[in-house]
């Protein structure tokens, strides 16, 4: 029912991790696993446990979406989901939750949860939760969100973006009109500090040329469910301003409007 691609290159600790908490999962899924050429061992854990997964490829590639578009013409089961190296499933009983969501929103082309994002400092963001000493979460990740593999296939990560193709993707989706279904879900927890995280002026550029040089009218955009475009709206948010300074933002934010 769900295909789980994970991305590495060069990442084998957490890679390591990220694969212990698919296997964990009381529910089985189809586990596509696409490497660049790692030189630092993932390869060798790759062949280790190879047994445990269900499809694999390691080959050069130029950038993380060309990589997802590979697992994506991979993947045999309904919904396919993104976990990168280094980030795992909120818990072991995960995929037994969403799956059970997943069919009682058949309608739905893209379901999204809550995921969390590792940090030094750490705030919940979603508003039914209060701040603690471990997470700090991110809305509308890849990490937090299922799609409907045709979907996947249909129209593909544009690989001329380096950072804004997933969000190039869903506006795509916006565009032809289909369904977005929220679940009040914790998905994943996700290790703070990928290529978007520190590139925030460059990602902040690539969502303006987005959203202002492929057609999208951004009034229109505005007609998106107010949940999803408000989440994005934050996401562009992030890319620009200080880190501490988001975190009280959205604490404020978030106890005011639902995630």
């Amino acid at each position: 029912m769900i295909s789980v691609i994970v991305v590495s290159l060069n990442t084998k600790d957490d890679f390591i991790k990220t694969i212990n908490s698919i296997l964990s999962q009381t529910k089985k899924v189809e586990i596509i696993v696409v490497d660049g050429e790692s030189k630092d061992g993932t390869i060798e854990e790759i062949k280790k446990i190879s047994k445990y997964l269900n499809k694999i490829i390691v080959e050069k590639d130029e950038g993380i979406y060309f990589a997802m578009n590979k697992g994506i013409r991979m993947a045999s089961s309904e919904w396919v989901y993104f976990l990168n190296s280094g980030d795992i499933f909120f818990e072991n009983t995960t995929v037994e939750n969403i799956m059970n969501t997943l069919i009682k929103n058949r309608e739905a082309d893209v379901v999204i949860g809550n995921s969390l994002v590792k940090k030094k400092k750490y705030l919940v963001k979603s508003p039914r939760t209060e701040m603690n000493n471990n997470t700090v979460s991110s809305c509308f990740s890849h990490q937090s969100t299922f799609v409907k593999k045709d979907l996947l296939k249909q129209y593909t990560f544009n690989t001329k973006y380096k950072f804004a193709s997933d969000f190039d993707f869903y506006l795509k989706l916006f565009k032809f009109n289909k369904k977005f279904c929220y679940v009040d879900q914790f998905i994943s927890i996700n290790k703070y500090g990928g290529i978007s995280d520190i590139n925030r002026i460059k990602v902040y550029l690539e969502f303006k040329n987005v959203i202002f040089t492929r057609n999208y009218n951004f009034f229109n955009i505005s007609k998106i469910n107010g949940l999803i475009f408000i989440n994005f709206l934050k996401k562009i948010i992030k890319l620009i301003l200080p880190t501490s300074l988001i975190e009280k933002i959205v604490y404020i934010f978030d106890r005011k409007n639902k995630c």
